[in-house]
């Protein structure tokens, strides 16, 4: 009977570290990237797709995954909001912050929250993430536009979560900083993910996951959500220590974008066992150990037991 282990990443190491990046700030994500990048650090940055075909995002993302964050930054709307919702056209000038309000756009509102936000009808949100879809996979090519990332969190509207799960959006992030409540775990639904540190507390986090123990499980940490939140906060020293310490390190994480990191876990999902062999049916080379030696299972190949 020979002994399989198929729970690691590339490298043979169990753990994988990653990163996601909201809203799209270039000057602020570039001094993100001035960080993250030396370190070996890889992750996702989400983006909301207002934005022209140029030569400045491609050059800026080069190297890392491009996620779905909705045109407008739009919110969408529920019963709660509903309830709120003063029948008259929005007015900065006049608006009061306790209520929505109507713009010239039909299924388009206002609401105020940290700001005068946009908030859409679930037929205009699906027409607002199509368009968002449509321009990042024009700008980055299909391959690299992966998940969908709701701005300001899980917006508490089943209907079009389930509407989006069916036009095949995936790797939907519903919110975030969750810390480590499942033993930095993969994410057990990956229409419904969260990140588990924050500028906040990757300190904390960072020496939990490095000191967690190998208990033979492929291991998920991710770290979020905004570049401006190190530039407000003027912490930027918490993201500099952060990389000193975990980056560069390819014998103990695996460093990958969001996406990659779930892909190559549904790989080893697939993984067959026989008598006979280790198969490996998917397109991702994988890395597994037989009896203690380490064996390369590359893409559709099998290794004779």
């Amino acid at each position: 009977m020979h002994i399989i282990d198929k729970n690691f990443y590339p490298g043979w190491v169990r753990k994988s570290m990653t990163f996601t990046i909201d809203d799209g700030n270039l000057r602020l994500d570039k001094k993100f990237l001035d960080y993250v990048k030396p370190a070996g650090i890889k992750g996702t940055f989400n983006l909301c797709g207002n934005i022209a075909v140029n030569d400045v995002f491609p050059a800026l993302y080069d190297g890392y995954e491009i996620g779905n964050h909705c045109r407008m930054h739009a919110n969408a709307m529920n019963d709660e909001r509903r309830k709120i919702l003063r029948d008259e056209l929005f007015d900065a000038n006049t608006a009061d912050p306790k209520y929505g309000y109507r713009t010239e756009t039909e299924g388009l509102y206002r609401y105020h929250t940290y700001a005068w936000i946009y908030v859409a009808d679930d037929d205009l949100y699906l027409k607002l993430a199509r368009e968002c879809q449509e321009n990042l996979v024009s700008i980055f090519g299909e391959e690299r536009v992966k998940g969908f990332i709701w701005p300001c969190g899980w917006q508490n509207n089943i209907p079009l979560w389930e509407k989006l799960k069916a036009e095949s959006y995936h790797n939907i992030r519903a919110t975030g900083c969750v810390k480590d409540t499942n033993g930095f775990s993969l994410p057990a639904d990956l229409m419904h993910w969260s990140f588990n540190s924050n500028y906040t507390c990757m300190k904390e986090t960072g020496e939990q996951y490095e000191a967690y123990p190998d208990d033979g499980q492929l291991k998920f940490y991710c770290f979020g959500v905004h570049s401006h939140d190190f530039e407000n906060a003027g912490r930027w020293d918490v993201l500099e220590d952060f990389c000193d310490r975990y980056g560069n390190r390819p014998c103990e994480f695996w460093y990958a974008c969001v996406g990659e990191i779930f892909d190559y876990a549904a790989a080893v999902e697939k993984v067959i066992v026989t008598d006979e062999a280790v198969v490996n049916p998917t397109d991702i080379d994988l890395y597994i150990t037989v009896d203690g030696k380490r064996v390369s299972l590359r893409r559709r190949s099998e290794y004779k037991l």
